[in-house]
């Protein structure tokens, strides 16, 4: 009987990805959404020439790149709704972060998300706080 309430679970958590993705676009999970756009501002690569970037994985972990430090947490889609947790982050200190902590802080807000053909947009509860497009 757990099995199956799992199973039931896992389902209607793909069904509401599905609504919050529209036909042709890309998936959320398994794409690699590098940051173009945090807090109406645009965002550049590194000096490295590295992009800010985050990955969601089907078990419910996500992980990144926030422009000099590597990322990871745990998400949550509920009722349409994406949560990401318990993020944690290397502790690389650098000179040009690239908006590096305000991108971690606005991670911590996020509460929907929404995807248009390859972009990826993030939002707390009133705006768009971050926009992603695939690579």
């Amino acid at each position: 009987m757990k099995k199956i309430i799992n199973i039931l679970g896992l389902l209607l958590s793909f069904s509401f990805i599905s609504n919050a993705q529209e036909k042709g676009n890309l998936p959320l999970m398994d794409t690699e959404w590098s940051l173009t756009n945090l807090n109406e501002k645009v965002i550049n690569k590194n000096e490295e020439g590295l992009a800010s970037f985050i990955v969601f994985s089907a078990d419910n972990t996500f992980k990144g790149f926030a422009g000099c430090n590597k990322f990871q947490g745990i998400y949550k889609i509920e009722k349409g709704k994406l949560s990401l947790n318990k993020i944690g982050t290397t502790k690389m200190e650098c000179e040009n972060s690239n908006n590096e902590e305000e991108f971690i802080k606005n991670l911590n807000k996020v509460a929907n998300f929404k995807i248009v053909k390859n972009q990826l947009m993030l939002k707390d509860k009133s705006k768009t706080i971050a926009i992603f497009e695939s690579k």
